[in-house]
């Protein structure tokens, strides 16, 4: 099964100079536990979690407005491409003890985002040959337990690049904006 098989092309993303309330708002407005960070020409650059901002804003004591994305962006995400297999998916998550991957083209342009969630709902049982192996999920969510037990997120994250995949986006390809007024374009209409 393919990555852009179950990935969410509809997603929220948010700028450096996004403040954590807009971030936080985004969040709760479309049930997103994390959301993409992405440049001015729609490279992704990072991802922003619910706990990065709440930790970020009772560590701070401050008003979420006055914090900005730029101070809790987590960059060195793996990226991946549409055409990639699941279980690559699966392997990344386990190997940097994350649930969700922003889904890039070549150029590291934002298409969508695959989630934990989004392959756990398509889970099968070896037996019937189709779907996603239970054994490969429950080793994937003990990889992020563990993760998250041995060290911070922030001693792994800050200062890395990030790790691009390569493919093309599906054309019907649709990104939400956070504060621009334009829309993402599948990755075949730029030049």
């Amino acid at each position: 099964m393919r990555v852009g098989d179950l990935c969410s092309y509809d997603v929220a993303v948010v700028t450096r100079d996004t403040n954590l309330a807009r971030a936080g708002i985004l969040l709760r407005k479309y049930n997103a536990t994390a959301l993409p960070v992405v440049d001015k020409h729609d490279r992704v650059i990072g991802l922003i979690t619910d706990r990065d901002v709440a930790l970020e804003v009772t560590r701070r004591n401050a008003a979420p407005s006055e914090l900005f994305v730029d101070e809790i962006l987590i960059e060195g995400i793996p990226l991946i491409q549409p055409q990639f297999n699941v279980i690559e998916a699966l392997d990344l998550m386990a190997r940097y003890g994350i649930k969700q991957l922003p889904v890039t083209d070549e150029r590291d342009i934002l298409q969508g985002i695959i989630s934990i969630d989004d392959i756990i709902v398509q889970a099968a049982d070896k037996r019937n040959g189709r779907g996603i192996p239970y054994t490969e999920i429950f080793e994937t969510l003990q990889a992020i337990a563990e993760e998250g037990e041995n060290a911070q997120r922030s001693a792994w994250s800050r200062n890395r690049k990030v790790q691009p995949a390569h493919a093309h986006a599906p054309e019907n390809t649709r990104v939400r904006e956070e504060q621009r007024t334009r829309r993402v374009r599948p990755a075949r209409q730029y030049a």
